[in-house]
């Protein structure tokens, strides 16, 4: 689609105006939005997304034996589902550890043959942003985890389940906050008790989801082990080859088979002396439900025990803290389209006898530039 598409609409919600796009996945378009009032500028995120994404698209659904009547109340089924997310976004608006959703649009085409969907949202630091020009600690992780505890808890208040934790969906506040985001496939614990649906990124996907049983919010706790568990073992999922091993199809199956099938996960690489952090990841991503922490609010609780300041850092690691996060390698693994997000197949959801395929490369929804910090990390 023309990167000026969406300029026809300015200015957007009333006083706002594309600066430029810093994403794009295979369901939407993210761009740096601006208004300007009394010599002040004011900076937020759009995503925008085209129901169908394009002309071909809506052939296609035609082609699956719908007339042009019944293909655009399938598509206006659709665009209400994702309208109905809203409710779920404005319900968690205002907490400091969730991506703050701000306004909507949904605009129908002039032909009446389709939609446009424009979200405001806060601009933020994406974690693999981060990661890639700054130097991790383990006291970041250590944060990372207590404010996605947090705002776990939030959905927890909420009866929701967010399903998809993952480091491509938490952001980096100016304030030094982690922020949870993308709750595009989310839903309310309620309509997930038959354990009918599949969903989320099947590489920190935990066992239930992945074999279609049933399953509560401990899901959500489990893929933050996973995330923790990662980010204190050279950015490698349990059961991969140790870095800099080079990372086969093979070895990313065998992994998957030997998580989904409950083998004991060995020590992440990086815990060094913290064994205690390690041991908190481990906890998290138990295979057995009843073995993982029964609430964030537990998890969050132990990590705030290990939490240390930049002077206790001295004591506790007189040579650094630094975790070695191998940013070139996974720029790498980016040019071969093999990112973390994708070291497994997009998860099919299996709902109502129909199935509808998630997109998992929507994790570009708020991207911000960020300043490069004095690199530290080792490539």
């Amino acid at each position: 689609m023309d990167d000026n598409y969406y300029k026809k609409y300015e200015p957007i919600f009333d006083s706002w105006k594309i600066v430029r796009k810093i994403g794009e996945g295979n369901f939407g378009t993210v761009y740096e939005i601006e208004r300007r009032d009394f010599g002040n500028v004011y900076h937020a995120a759009l995503k925008a997304i085209t129901i169908p994404g394009s002309r071909a698209e809506f052939e296609s659904i035609i082609d699956d034996g719908m007339d042009i009547t019944g293909a655009t109340h399938y598509l206006e089924q659709f665009v209400e589902k994702i309208v109905g997310e809203f409710v779920l976004m404005s319900k968690l608006k205002g907490n400091s550890h969730i991506v703050s959703y701000e306004d909507h649009r949904v605009i129908k085409h002039d032909d009446g043959i389709g939609w446009d969907i424009l979200i405001k949202m806060e601009l933020l630091t994406p974690l693999m942003t981060y990661m890639k020009t700054t130097s991790v600690t383990k006291r970041d992780v250590i944060k990372l985890g207590i404010d996605m505890c947090r705002a776990l808890e939030l959905c927890q208040k909420y009866n929701i389940i967010h399903r998809d934790i993952k480091p491509e969906n938490i952001f980096l506040s100016d304030s030094g906050d982690f922020k949870l985001g993308d709750f595009g496939i989310a839903k309310e614990v309620e309509k997930t008790q038959s354990g009918l649906t599949k969903t989320g990124t099947q590489a920190y996907m935990a066992p239930e989801v992945y074999k279609g049983q049933p399953y509560g919010s401990s899901v959500d706790i489990y893929s933050l082990g996973v995330v923790l568990y990662r980010l204190l073992n050279n950015n490698r999922a349990p059961f991969m080859p140790e870095y800099p091993k080079p990372i086969s199809y093979s070895d990313r199956e065998k992994a998957l088979t030997l998580r989904m099938g409950g083998n004991e996960m060995p020590k992440p690489s990086c815990a060094g002396d913290d064994s205690r952090l390690a041991e908190i990841a481990m906890k998290a991503c138990s295979f057995k439900p009843e073995n993982r922490y029964s609430s964030p609010t537990q998890m969050r609780e132990d990590l705030e025990a290990i939490l240390y300041t930049e002077n206790e850092q001295v004591l506790l690691f007189p040579n650094g803290d630094d975790l070695e996060i191998h940013s070139a390698e996974y720029a790498q693994e980016k040019s071969r389209g093999e990112m973390l997000n994708e070291e497994y197949p997009a998860t099919e959801v299996i709902k109502d006898s129909a199935t509808e395929v998630i997109n998992d490369n929507s994790t570009e929804v708020i991207h911000r530039d960020y300043t490069p910090k004095k690199k530290k990390i080792k490539v």
